[in-house]
């Protein structure tokens, strides 16, 4: 066909050249993965019968990414999971940040070119996108089949970047009322997941994510299905929160009622007032959890952390994964623990001046008026459903790098979810009134930045409780004897 874009040959690095690895005998596919680091600036199955396909994600230290192919023939790509957007977008040889350095800035993640796929169609419409970090993305929007968990979707909208300041694309499964174009005042059109449930793939638009610990180079993502293995039944089922100037929920917010933390000896102590009902966005593409400024304040200070200027967030000896302890989120019928050494993330192998190994602290503040943000430190933690349909998320804790496997499908219908269980918590769902987009949005200025996570004038922080001398005593002996203060 002709090409409607001038574009370079398919670059793809070794790691992502073999996806799929087919069991005849089980109509098994599942999908390699592969952890990668990066440098400290940067921040399955499928049974005949069954409708849920698996897709593997690759762990890169912050981000998830799943290998996908794109056209017919298939051409490999490998995008950044992100449910707290819903635009789909792929990197062109062609576009400005991977003609750079000679032409190899896309190496890794690859490149779309339309002109060698029989199934490209061309969209009307100029693709536009912005994250809250900066980070933004255009150029023009296409249709055509994408291979994922190797299952082919046909005639998936997605956006081929252009401009931008990513070398690698996004996979993003929001609502479609997230869209760039929606927030543009367009019509939205079919999401991936809204076209895996009208070509018969699936049953309803939900999906589950499985992230796994820190150090696991294995996470998974099941569209149209829940796997038993991997979390402690039963899940808890929570209405979505939506926007007050909205008539249903366009984002992944959900109450958290109170919030607490625990030595190693089983004392807890109570951070945020459980009186107060606080919105709370669950976001794979958030790397950190983003708690209230003065609750951040006094965990940051409890690890020993310290802001380091080349850092983009507090930074805590690597030593102190040592301490004992959790921080435990409570939401209606759930209550995920996550281990304080769970929130200290590798950041580099070399030591600073004190030949020490710095790690980032994966908590930082937010200010009063904000959505929190509960990003990879907490989800690793939490096995978590997607209920778009439902408008609703079901979430139970996580069990780490379970090897038992049990996929079960999602149905359809209000009780959808297997081992859910609806919360019969009065408040679960709380109006959001936000100023600003959560994830992603449209921009007149691609080069501006958009910082913070959505403002509303009803979550405001709540008081900490000031943790007591005996309760902090026994952390601190542990710092002061497991590890080096920075």
């Amino acid at each position: 066909m002709r090409s409607w874009l001038l574009v370079l040959p398919l670059l793809v690095s070794s790691g992502v050249s073999t996806l799929f690895v087919r069991d005849g005998s089980s109509k098994v596919i599942r999908v390699p993965f592969s952890k990668e680091r990066v440098t400290h600036n940067q921040v399955s199955k499928r049974e005949p019968a069954s409708k849920t396909a698996v897709q593997k994600l690759d762990n890169k230290d912050f981000l998830f990414y799943a290998n996908v192919t794109v056209g017919t023939p298939p051409q490999h790509i490998r995008l950044h999971i992100d449910t707290g957007s819903s635009d789909i977008w792929v990197e062109t040889a062609n576009s400005e940040i991977c003609r750079r350095d000679g032409g190899n800035g896309c190496d890794i993640g690859g490149t779309y070119d339309n002109g060698t796929s029989s199934t490209a169609e061309y969209v009307e419409g100029d693709f536009s996108i912005m994250y809250v970090d900066g980070q933004y993305a255009s150029g023009v929007y296409a249709k055509d089949t994408l291979g994922i968990g190797g299952v082919g979707v046909k005639d998936v909208q997605f956006g081929i970047g252009l401009q931008g300041t990513s070398e690698e694309g996004v996979l993003g499964i929001g609502f479609e009322r997230r869209q760039s174009r929606v927030l543009q005042g367009l019509e939205p059109y079919p999401g991936l997941v809204t076209q895996m449930v009208n070509q018969g793939l699936i049953n309803s638009r939900a999906y589950s994510v499985w992230l796994n610990d820190l150090n696991a180079a294995a996470g998974e993502i099941l569209f149209g299905g829940i796997d038993t293995g991997k979390f402690k039944a039963p899940l808890a089922t929570i209405p979505l929160s939506r926007r007050t100037d909205l008539p249903s929920p366009i984002d992944f917010i959900i109450t958290l009622h109170g919030l607490t933390i625990e030595n190693g000896d089983g004392e807890s102590r109570e951070l945020m007032n459980t009186s107060r009902n606080t919105p709370a966005l669950l976001d794979t593409g958030a790397s950190f959890t983003y708690l209230p400024q003065d609750i951040a304040g006094q965990l940051i200070e409890l690890v020993g952390a310290i802001t380091v200027p080349e850092y983009k967030g507090p930074a805590v000896n690597c030593s102190k994964r040592s301490l004992e302890g959790s921080i435990n989120f409570t939401f209606a019928g759930a209550t995920i623990k996550v281990n304080l050494r769970d929130f200290i993330i590798d950041a580099t192998d070399e030591p600073n001046e004190d030949n020490h190994i710095l790690c980032y602290f994966g908590i930082l503040g937010m200010n009063e008026g904000s959505v929190l943000t509960l990003g990879d430190t907490f989800l690793r933690s939490a096995y978590v459903v997607y209920d778009m349909d439902n408008e609703a998320i079901s979430i139970g804790q996580t069990i780490f790098n379970s090897t038992s496997t049990n996929i079960m499908e999602i149905g359809s219908g209000p009780d959808a979810v297997p081992s859910a269980s609806r919360s019969t918590t009065d408040v679960d769902s709380i109006p959001v009134t936000a100023t600003s987009p959560s994830s992603a949005g449209p921009t007149s200025n691609p080069a501006a930045k958009s910082t913070g996570s959505p403002n509303v004038s009803n979550s405001a922080a709540t008081t900490a409780s000031s943790l007591s001398t005996k309760f902090l005593a026994p952390f601190f002996f542990s710092i002061l004897s497991l590890a080096i203060l920075l």
